[in-house]
C-alpha cells in the first residue's frame, strides 16, 4: 500500500472514531438533559406543546392535579400514596380509591377503579411519555403498579411497588 494510501485509510478511521465519539457525547448529554427535566418535574404544556418550567408539582398546579374533594362518608378507603416510576416521582393523598382519582408529581395519572384496592390507570408526561395497566391496593401497605411505559418512544413493560399508607378518610385532604 502506498503512503498516500495509507494516509487515507488513517484519515478514514479517524474520522470515524471522532464521528462516533460526538454521537456518543450526544446521547450522554440527551440522556442528562431528561433526567434533569424528569427530576425537576417540568412537562410539556398541554396547550403549546412547549417545555413549561414550572413544576408539576408545584403549588399552582396542586388542585388540578389531585382528588377532588368528597363529602366524608365511612367506608371509604384513604390512603397517602407515593412511588416513582423511573426517575418520574408521585406522592399525594387519596381520599377515596372507590373513585376515580390521581396521585400529583411528574407523570399525570389517572387511575380507574374496579373497587376500592384495584383498577387501571393511564400516564402521560414529558418527552411523550405515556403507560398503562393495572394496580392493585395490598393490605400490607403497599401499591403494586404494573404495565408498559414509554418515553420518547422508546417502550418497556415494568412492575414497581409504591407505598401505601392507610390515612383517615374523614379527616382526609386530598393532593400533596
Amino acid at each position: 500500500m502506498s503512503l498516500s494510501g495509507e494516509l487515507t485509510y488513517y484519515f478514514v478511521i479517524v474520522q470515524a472514531r471522532i464521528t462516533i465519539m460526538k454521537n456518543l457525547v450526544n446521547g450522554v448529554l440527551t440522556a442528562v438533559i431528561i433526567a434533569v427535566a424528569m427530576a425537576c418535574g417540568w412537562r410539556a404544556s398541554e396547550d403549546t406543546g412547549t417545555l413549561n418550567s414550572q413544576p408539576l408539582n408545584s403549588a399552582s398546579n396542586s388542585t388540578a392535579n389531585s382528588t377532588p374533594a368528597k363529602t366524608p362518608v365511612t367506608g371509604k378507603k384513604a390512603f397517602q400514596i407515593e412511588g416513582t416510576i423511573d426517575d418520574a416521582k408521585q406522592e399525594g393523598n387519596v381520599c377515596d380509591t372507590s373513585v376515580e382519582f390521581t396521585v400529583p408529581g411528574t407523570l399525570e395519572f389517572k387511575f380507574t377503579p374496579t373497587d376500592a384496592a384495584k383498577g387501571n390507570y393511564t400516564y402521560s408526561g414529558p418527552f411523550n411519555a405515556t403507560g398503562s395497566g393495572p394496580y392493585e391496593i395490598k393490605d400490607d401497605g403497599t401499591m403494586i403498579v404494573d404495565g408498559t411505559g414509554c418515553i420518547m418512544g422508546r417502550c418497556a413493560t415494568y412492575s414497581h411497588k409504591w407505598k401505601a399508607k392507610p390515612i383517615d378518610a374523614v379527616n382526609c385532604k386530598p393532593g400533596k
